[in-house]
């Protein structure tokens, strides 16, 4: 055959992310991607086929999985038909031409994906195939424009000729679907009944309440384990487990009740756990004596259910509903009350101009706090075995243990602070710890544990707070697990309220812009007005808001919502991270609602200069890779290593899995 000519453009996004969008008016894609490859073939058997699901920014895509290197001609393929797959993902060979078995497979109707190498002739392409390859940070697209062979190391050659000369088009990726969230349906039934009923339930009688997961248009990368736990008010908490699978509804699960005899709405939680994570919670009103069975939406973590990982690191987790909290560390979770639970700072007064104390002022706030945190621990989770179960799954794991609250809101509960180990009034001893990460200590790197064994007694040791020990997270809405799945160059907008300290502003400035590129940051003084305009557009991976408390509230964000000023959907695919300097709980939802990924900031005031060295420390390791749960960990033992505890007044309102990319 003889060489074919191309029509070469570029785009931004992942190969994978093309191969979505093209495919099936494609029936052919030639692509270079180990890393593709490796996603496709993952867990695929020497000699044998096999079904794939990877999850793209464009759709699922569903691979039936056959590598061409393990097998010495076509004669000796097994057969494809009953591999299930919108997409056939072959590796290409050297030894054998695998032409034929490329063009009998489009004849059928199936959609290619042929992996090879740069250099490699790949004959049989026309009008209908698409070559891809990569040239940072642009994913390169060629159509021929005849029938013939063609390599992809022509195509690349010819893509940054193009690029030299400015002569390039750009294809951008569909934006994607809009998608509707997965009901979770609530039905009641007569005992035995094989169909629900409706109306009010009668005073003192045994029905049964069924509820399970819906259909989607969204497919799963495969069957999900979930729990259904239903709590109605003097009742003992339910737990059933089911499987949804990867297409299609889950099958029903069931909790036996009886109503009680007064006459009224009769109203409790129903709660779906992935793991120890409540990914759906609904209050569930029964209608004792008159009315009607409904439902009321409280929180939701995740959407479609197709973004929840296989398994996970979380040890624990925290539901918090108003006054009281549903604890899961495996088991039935248990209800706890959060009445009188505020942790009050040590004073901020003290600190040396590096942000820090000395020795015998660190451990005063140490043992200030842990104090208090001991004693709410001990009165929340004393016989719930939720320290034990966060110890355990860091020396298993080998890093720290994941700890999630989970909450409609920001809430009041300064969780970072608690201590869960016994610590009273009067005489103690310090853990080692205590002086190794403490100013002036060795130091070192912070174990996913307390190297010390032993803490009996009275004992303070800084592994004893949360905020140190776990990876801790509060979300209030849907996981993001990236800022942005295109590989844009890493952005800051920074917003700065005129009536802060301007020397400290300047300087701090400064210090971000030795911490991260300076060509990344952007700044500018804005009032509440103005900030809607600069954070309408997808044009950052984090928003630092550089504000005193009180600069902005959340009906200044819901005016640009409702007056236009943003667009709808807002940040739909790009979806910042959140930097605050002052406290912004009243913020949080309104962020995530309208398309962050995430928040973090002081849950109380502090000082402007510190605020910013605290911020550049965040946004520097968010810059390096590292998640943002892990991120805001080792700040606080980097501000702990100066005898500054005030780390632990710091929450990420969002997934501690949260990456920039």
């Amino acid at each position: 055959m003889a060489p074919v000519e191309f029509t070469v453009t570029g785009g931004e996004g992942s190969p994978l992310d093309f191969v979505a969008a093209l495919t099936p008016a494609s029936s052919l894609v030639v692509i270079t991607d180990p890393g593709g490859w490796a996603q496709v073939s993952q867990g695929l058997a020497v000699g044998s086929t096999a079904s794939a699901v990877v999850t793209t920014e464009v759709r699922v895509l569903r691979f039936a999985v056959l590598d061409l290197r393990h097998f010495s001609s076509a004669s000796s393929l097994p057969s494809l038909a009953d591999v299930p797959g919108d997409v056939v993902a072959l590796h290409d060979t050297r030894s054998w031409d695998s032409a034929p078995v490329v063009a009998s497979l489009r004849a059928l109707g199936r959609p290619v994906v042929l992996f090879t190498a740069v250099h490699t002739w790949v004959s049989g392409v026309d009008a209908s195939s698409v070559l891809i390859g990569w040239s940072a940070p642009h994913v390169v697209l060629a159509v021929p424009r005849g029938f013939g062979e063609g390599r992809l190391e022509d195509v690349l050659w010819q893509f940054r000729e193009l690029e030299r000369r400015g002569a390039l088009t750009y294809t951008s990726l569909p934006a994607p679907p809009v998608v509707a969230d997965r009901a979770v349906t609530v039905m009641v039934a007569l005992p035995g009944a094989t169909e629900g009923i409706a109306g009010a339930l009668r005073p003192g009688a045994d029905y049964e309440v069924w509820a399970r997961v819906g259909a989607h248009g969204t497919v799963l990368p495969g069957d999900l384990g979930l729990r259904a736990v239903l709590s109605m008010p003097g009742r003992p908490v339910q737990s059933e487990s089911f499987v949804l699978p990867a297409d299609g509804p889950s099958s029903w699960v069931s909790f036996e009740v009886t109503t009680p005899y007064a006459s009224v709405p009769w109203t409790g939680e129903l709660v779906i756990y992935h793991g120890v994570v409540p990914v759906h919670v609904q209050q569930v009103v029964l209608p004792v004596g008159a009315g009607e069975s409904r439902t009321v939406p409280r929180l939701k973590l995740t959407r479609t259910f197709a973004d929840l990982a296989p398994s996970s690191s979380r040890a624990a987790s925290i539901l918090v509903l108003g006054d009281r909290a549903l604890v899961s560390a495996g088991g039935v979770p248990s209800w706890v009350s959060l009445v009188g639970c505020s942790l009050p700072l040590p004073a901020l007064s003290g600190l040396d101009p590096w942000y820090g104390k000395d020795f015998p002022a660190y451990c005063a706030d140490l043992a200030f706090l842990a104090r208090q945190g001991s004693a709410v621990h001990s009165r929340l989770f004393g016989d719930l075995g939720l320290a034990d179960a966060v110890r355990r799954a860091a020396r298993v794991t080998g890093r720290p243990a994941g700890l999630m609250v989970a909450s409609p809101d920001a809430g009041s509960v300064p969780w970072p602070m608690i201590y869960d180990l016994p610590f009273t009034d009067g005489p103690h001893r310090l853990c080692a710890s205590v002086g190794q990460f403490g100013p002036f200590g060795a130091g070192g790197e912070v174990p996913a544990h307390c190297p010390v064994a032993n803490h009996s007694g009275n004992v303070l040791c800084p592994f004893g707070f949360w905020g140190l020990s776990s990876v801790l997270e509060h979300p209030v809405g849907p996981l993001v697990a990236r800022v942005s799945p295109r590989p844009w160059q890493f952005e800051v907008s920074m917003a700065v309220d005129a009536g802060m300290d301007r020397g400290l502003t300047e300087r701090h400035v400064t210090e971000l812009m030795s911490q991260i590129s300076p060509e990344s940051v952007s700044s500018a003084y804005v009032s509440p007005a103005e900030l809607g305009l600069v954070l309408a557009g997808e044009s950052m991976d984090v928003v630092h808001l550089h504000f005193r408390e009180g600069f902005l509230d959340a009906e200044e964000i819901a005016r640009w919502d409702r007056e236009g000023v943003w667009p709808r959907p807002h940040w739909p695919v790009r979806k910042p991270l959140v930097v605050g300097t002052s406290p912004m709980g009243s913020l949080v939802p309104s962020f995530v609602e309208h398309g962050a990924s995430g928040v973090i900031s002081p849950e109380v005031a502090v000082p402007q200069d510190m605020a910013g060295w605290v911020t550049g420390m965040v946004l520097s390791r968010l810059a390096s890779g590292l998640s943002a749960g892990e991120a805001l960990r080792q700040v606080r033992w980097e501000m702990l290593s100066r005898g500054n505890v005030i780390g632990l007044a710091y929450a990420l309102h969002g997934s501690a899995d949260l990456r920039l990319r």
